[in-house]
């Protein structure tokens, strides 16, 4: 069962745009999961109460983890924060990898067009069930797409910043998908929290917004099963059919 980053990175548009970011930038991509790996466990031992004011020795993850406990600290009755709070609850979810995972069959379960992903948070704010999501990033996100209003030299820049919002939301959207499947969890807010090294962002949406992203990722599932996994089985036996020949 493919993840949903797995769906999301074949099905996106951007892949020749991150692979040019990538060669200007050598080392970039493993220094920003690097940099997520960590500032996603200090957010867990925050989330659990194992350690609310930790001393960070690196200046570059202090910068990017200034700001998130402000806003942490208004979720309550924490669920889900990388693995389940509880020891006991959900067993089921977690692999022989020590990571938990929701899934989720497809709509369509006679050609098993499922997926599965590794939610960051689950818990309540105000009384109601959160999904979140942590994301570190060089630059903002936005959720809307940049009008004739935006400056010639913030174009690029909003625009990246909005699609890579629109990524998000459909990642949460599949994890909500899957943590009704998987452990009858309905949020009804989806947050995403994205640290720079300037600001926290938290964009929230609620009910009415969550199901039009639902019906979106499950678009994007369609295709991906349909379109690009064939394609790419295609490529990978004309590859060695001429791996043969030679």
């Amino acid at each position: 069962m493919p993840s949903v980053t797995t769906i999301l990175s074949a099905t996106g548009g951007n892949k020749a745009a991150l692979e040019r970011w990538a060669k200007k930038n050598p080392g970039g991509r493993e220094a920003a999961a690097a940099r997520g790996t960590k500032v996603h466990s200090l957010m867990e031992e925050f989330l659990l109460g194992i350690e609310r004011d930790p001393v960070i020795d690196d200046p570059e993850i202090a910068s990017f983890w200034e700001g998130l406990p402000q806003n942490l600290e208004k979720l309550e009755n924490v669920i889900w924060a990388e693995n389940p709070a509880k020891e006991g609850d959900f067993g089921w979810t977690m692999g022989g990898d020590g990571i938990s995972r929701v899934w989720h069959p497809g709509v369509n379960e006679e050609e098993n067009w499922g997926w599965a992903g590794a939610p960051d948070i689950v818990a309540e704010y105000k009384g109601k069930i959160v999904l979140g999501d942590l994301k570190t990033s060089n630059g903002p996100y936005y959720s809307k797409w940049p009008g004739p209003e935006t400056p010639k030299n913030q174009y690029g820049m909003r625009r990246a910043g909005f699609m890579k919002y629109q990524k998000c939301q459909l990642q949460l959207a599949a994890y909500a998908l899957g943590l009704e499947h998987t452990v009858n969890i309905v949020p009804e807010i989806c947050m995403t929290f994205v640290a720079t090294r300037e600001t926290v962002q938290v964009f929230a949406i609620q009910a009415g917004t969550i199901e039009k992203y639902k019906q979106k990722w499950l678009s994007t599932v369609e295709k991906y099963y349909s379109e690009i996994l064939p394609a790419q089985k295609a490529a990978e036996l004309e590859m060695e059919a001429v791996s043969e020949d030679n």
